[in-house]
């Protein structure tokens, strides 16, 4: 069923494809007036839409192992700071308007653009919503896909986005903090999917660029302060903040790691011109073991009294800062090229391999959870470098395909659990653990 619906937004946030014309004035040496007629192609503007309502399919395969992630590091975690952060974008639209700093347009006009986003967000979003039924991943409600929360947060900081971008693209980038915040913390609150989440960003995106399109087209042009832009011109400097997400392919020779696993990033350079510049990166890697890590073990099995195990395994993770430097080439007129080389620290998480069993006794079966071993990673360096194609779609706004390599090769110790009394002693330590890692995927850029 959600793959159904996940189509028909796919469709929709295309389906526009044809050239909408605008007029464009300007004079020339204060005297002659000039309207020029231009075509805009819609389509671009539903790019990023595309993307996150892309991603939110093929990442289906993904929402139990973020929920298994959060529930491990933060299972407790409630804040409500949410449902009023989806608005701050808007808020802070509105109030650079009042306070006189000239945006795209008048406070009317930008008011009709913002309830027109609003409108369509909200008949897509409810909708789909309780015609999808999705159980929540808290398993309170069957109204999880999409996150309305998230459509209204994003549709929100695209509002923001598209009246003061031009002004100064740090407004972009707190619009799209702030909504970006709001979409983790559905997750984090345990109320969304990670699919819900990114179906949400697209909805939203999309219901603000929709309500601009139409009322453009009744005004018959792009806004009331509207000036046209040279990507080549307004960015001199090509420095950034991005957010990344990616699945890593894991190049080991440890038969214990999995071949695939997730990862996600903040990422920032600062560039003293076109070319060359500094940054840093945050990350965190999400490595699975595979159910031969028992292998490893050599352990001589549980009683007989004991059934149905199975095994719950808690993947190794490994946050990571990296700092580095950067170089970029403009392609064209739309297309940035960047490379970059990285070096920094590791951190480890470890966890622990536990047995779910049942226990026979005399008239029932007691489900256990027998502890198995217990694992730690030392803090460690690491290096990495990669690449990213940039395509801009605003002039401070871009979307990514990113390819990225990262090594490391930290100390690990991993210890039997005394509820095996005959093999306690026995435990591997001080072994090193080659991590090599591949990854891909997209990232949100910010240009400033």
């Amino acid at each position: 069923m959600k793959s159904f619906f996940v189509a028909i937004i796919f469709i929709t946030s295309n389906i526009v494809v044809s050239q909408s014309q605008y007029r464009t004035t300007f004079s020339v040496k204060d005297s002659v007036i000039i309207t020029v007629k231009q075509k805009d192609p819609f389509w671009k503007q539903t790019i990023a839409p595309a993307v996150f309502i892309g991603l939110s399919a093929v990442t289906w395969q993904a929402d139990e192992d973020v929920r298994v992630i959060r529930n491990r590091y933060i299972p407790n975690f409630h804040n409500k700071l949410d449902n009023y952060m989806q608005y701050a974008p808007a808020v802070t639209a509105f109030t650079l308007n009042l306070s006189g700093v000239k945006g795209r347009n008048k406070l009317g006009r930008a008011a009709i653009n913002w309830g027109g986003g609003m409108l369509i967000m909200g008949v897509l979003v409810n909708s789909i919503k309780y015609s999808a039924r999705v159980m929540r991943p808290d398993g309170t409600s069957r109204s999880s896909f999409p996150s309305g929360h998230t459509a209204t947060a994003f549709m929100n900081a695209t509002f923001l986005h598209k009246e003061y971008a031009h002004v100064n693209p740090l407004y972009s980038i707190l619009g799209y903090s702030m909504s970006s915040y709001t979409g983790i913390s559905r997750s984090m609150n345990n109320r969304h999917w990670l699919s819900d989440i990114l179906a949400g960003a697209g909805i939203g995106i999309l219901s603000t660029e929709l309500s601009y399109l139409i009322v453009d087209r009744f005004y018959k042009n792009k806004g009331d302060f509207f000036t046209s832009f040279d990507m080549k011109k307004e960015l001199e400097n090509p420095s950034f903040v991005s957010v990344k997400f990616g699945q890593s392919f894991y190049i080991d020779k440890l038969s214990s790691f999995g071949k695939l696993g997730l990862e996600g990033a903040i990422e920032g350079a600062y560039f003293f011109n076109r070319k060359w510049g500094i940054g840093a990166e945050v990350g965190f890697m999400h490595i699975p073991f595979e159910k031969e890590t028992l292998d490893l073990l050599e352990w001589d099995g549980l009683p007989e009294d004991i059934m149905n195990p199975q095994m719950d395994i808690q993947s190794l993770g490994l946050s990571s800062l990296m700092v580095g430097g950067y170089y970029s080439k403009f392609v064209g007129k739309k297309f940035i090229l960047q490379s970059k080389a990285l070096a920094g620290i590791g951190v480890g998480i470890g966890g622990n391999i536990d047995i779910l069993a049942e226990k026979k006794g005399n008239e029932e079966r007691v489900e256990m959870d027998i502890p198995l071993m217990k694992y730690s990673i030392n803090n460690t360096w690491i290096i990495g470098g990669g690449v990213s194609l940039t395509m801009m779609i605003a002039p401070t706004l871009g979307i990514s395909l990113y390819a990225d390599y990262k090594y490391t090769n930290p100390k690990a110790k991993i210890s039997i659990s005394n509820y095996y009394s005959d093999v306690k002693d026995k435990f591997l330590t001080d072994d090193h653990l080659p991590i090599n890692a591949l990854s891909g995927g997209l990232k949100v850029i910010s240009f400033f």
